[in-house]
């Protein structure tokens, strides 16, 4: 049996040997795998082996040859190879989202390889491996969205770590770090004949403070670097003042986002210090607590009018809490930058491509929204196309829900009609629209109390008429309406019950404009004024409540105060509670009765107390309990004690 085992084993063996020799000769590989360890062990490595074949099998066949970057630059300066659509753009990277492209140029590697007829660059070797593994996965992908550059600017009070937050800018992606100071700098020494460098000079030379209109003149300059066109740049710590702000709108500099790092008083002046003895430190600063405190004292009075402008009109301004770790604050940072990167990409792409966009977060004012504003002004052409309904949007100051097609605005009343505006606009928008805005002259408008004229007449005789018809208009339905919700539509006025109701009525006056009243009427609803109503109407109104309480705790405590009945007792305990808790009485009042009443429970426990503790024979002092005789000569102390107006005053 030995025998014949050993010569099937040998015969197998050869076949085997056969078999692989001519694969190897037809370049089909083979994977070897150790079948004597235990089974799951080698079911683990047979996958682990035979994955990059199943996940990859469309590019089984394909081959990539990885070559350095100064052979690709040649082949591509010969017209050997063709650049891939990708151009400087990682595939990978591309693959994994990443909407920043990958810096590029002398300093830099980059890791090409060859596929078919072109040229890719690959990010790093791990990018590379990735790519020559399954080509085609990243090959077969969109192209990428237009070159972006970042544009930032990072503000905060003294030591909130701005500068470190840019430096990181600048190191990882290549941005430009400009503060004003180093913009004026940069200036004076690349261009010392300049205009604006002698005037800069002519200032700094009687020691003056360079004018801030020199100073955004020398920034505007430094941002003309192809640097800061191609990479991007990012302001540290500027603006901080309401005039630097309106200069850099003026010559229309404006960051995509302004990051605000929030930190408090306290941990500044505790990061002050530790600047302060530091060992790396080799000179002395200006920086003493005294500064500090008069640095920061500039940046809190000054900060308050740019946060307000960058929130209302360009919308583009984050907060972000500089008291957590900075790679937390590394990496909100770098999201918000990624975010602005990719919705800008992404609205260049549509409005290429003849597709409407979003224009949120795209730093867009009001007063430039309404000068571009479509034929539908602030009202949703989505829910007016579909449902007829005028969804007045201009309550909505932000633009989260607002378009642009065909070079004018829309706003959209939420995220659904959002993505069906998007999805087909020319169905929203004429000539193929099926409803038309109306003239201005019947548009519905919400109006207040103080806009309406006494002498208007009040359509529907005051009634709602949103509740009329939600009613199926019967008699039941018939409700007055509140004079805090006026709608006016064709120069009539309606009365609507609530908020809600209004904005239905706004939605489709057409509707409800044309409501008529039975000839029956309920009867109309006179006010009384609270003191007309019976001395028990009056209490209910008034001191309901507040009695009741009063009397559920009295029931509660049961006082029995010593001396006196048990009724007078919890006439007193009433009186004190409702003074204790009266609402319109002063914080000061409140707190003195509260205190009444807890001394007058505690008087009221003496009964109860010595009840529980008296004995019926004599107890020597020595046995009693401490408390006992103090207690005992209280109570015997009250004993021909009237109470008095004063008791309660």
């Amino acid at each position: 049996m030995r025998n014949e085992l050993n010569d099937i084993f040998d015969t197998d063996t050869n076949k085997l040997a056969a078999v692989t020799d001519t694969m190897d000769e037809i370049l089909i590989p083979k994977i070897d795998v150790d079948s004597t360890r235990k089974p799951h062990i080698v079911r683990y490595i047979l996958n682990k082996k035979l994955k990059p074949i199943i996940d990859a099998r469309q590019s089984m066949f394909e081959r990539v040859y990885p070559i350095s970057e100064k052979l690709a630059m040649k082949m591509l300066a010969t017209g050997y190879k063709q650049p891939s659509r990708f151009g400087r753009w990682c595939p990978v990277r591309v693959k994994e989202g990443d909407c920043i492209q990958t810096m590029s140029g002398p300093g830099y590697t980059m890791f090409p390889c060859i596929y078919r007829s072109h040229v890719y660059f690959l990010s790093s070797p791990q990018a590379r491996e990735e790519f020559v593994s399954d080509p085609i996965k990243y090959v077969s992908q969109p192209t990428p969205k237009p070159v972006v550059p970042i544009k930032i600017a990072v503000i905060g009070p003294p030591k909130s770590g701005k500068t470190t937050l840019a430096n990181r800018f600048a190191q990882e992606y290549g941005l430009l770090r400009l503060s004003i100071g180093e913009a004026m700098r940069m200036v004076m020494t690349s261009q010392p004949k300049a205009f604006l460098s002698l005037e800069m000079q002519k200032h700094l030379v009687k020691g003056l403070t360079v004018p801030d209109e020199l100073a955004v003149q020398a920034l505007e300059m430094c941002l003309l670097d192809m640097r800061c066109q191609t990479r991007g740049y990012v302001l540290d710590g500027y603006p901080q003042t309401q005039r630097q702000v309106e200069l850099l709108t003026e010559r229309c500099l404006i960051p995509f986002r302004v990051i605000e790092i929030d930190v408090k008083s306290k941990e500044i002046m505790v990061r002050g210090t530790k600047d302060r003895i530091a060992a790396a430190r080799i000179q002395p600063l200006h920086d003493s607590a005294q500064i500090l405190a008069v640095k920061l004292g500039a940046y809190n009075r000054n900060i308050g009018v740019v946060r307000q402008w960058y929130e209302t009109e360009h919308m583009n301004y984050r907060l972000m809490d500089g008291e957590r770790s900075k790679w937390w604050v590394w990496n909100t940072a770098l999201d918000l930058a990624r975010e602005s990167v990719r919705q800008i990409q992404t609205y260049l792409q549509r409005i290429s491509d003849g597709k409407a966009a979003s224009i949120a977060d795209m730093c867009i004012t009001p007063s430039d929204f309404l000068q571009r504003v479509g034929d539908y002004e602030q009202y949703c052409p989505v829910s007016l196309a579909l449902r007829g309904e005028l969804l007045d949007c201009s309550t909505n100051k932000t633009l989260e829900f607002a378009v642009e097609f065909r070079g004018h605005y829309y706003k959209c009343a939420g995220k659904t009609e959002l993505e069906q505006f998007l999805a087909e606009p020319e169905k929203y928008v004429p000539p193929l629209a099926p409803n038309k805005l109306p003239p201005p002259s019947r548009l519905p408008r919400r109006r207040t109390p103080t806009e309406v004229k006494a002498s208007a007449t009040i359509e529907l005789n005051s009634y709602c008429p949103v509740t009329y018809l939600d009613g199926k208009c019967r008699y039941e339905a018939i409700t007055p309406g509140n004079p805090e919700f006026i709608a006016e539509y064709v120069g009539k006025y309606w009365y609507c019950q609530s908020e809600e109701k209004l904005l239905r009525f706004m939605k489709l006056p057409e509707q409800y404009a044309s409501l008529k009243l039975p000839h029956k009427l309920p009867p109309t609803k006179e006010s009384l004024t609270l003191t007309s109503l019976p001395m028990l109407g009056y209490m209910e109104q008034t001191v309901a409540t507040a009695l009741v309480k009063a009397m559920t705790a009295c029931g509660t405590v049961k006082p029995k105060y010593p001396f006196l009945s048990p009724s007078r007792s919890a006439l007193f305990y009433i009186a004190y509670h409702l003074k204790a808790f009266n609402p319109k009485s002063s914080d000061y009042i409140r707190k003195k009765y509260k205190k009444k009443l807890d001394r007058f429970e505690e008087t009221c426990s003496l009964i109860k107390y010595l009840g529980n503790t008296m004995t019926v024979r004599y107890k020597e002092p020595q046995e009693r309990p401490a408390d006992f005789d103090v207690k005992l000569q209280t109570f015997f102390a009250l004993r021909g004690i009237e109470p008095t107006p004063t008791w309660i005053s």
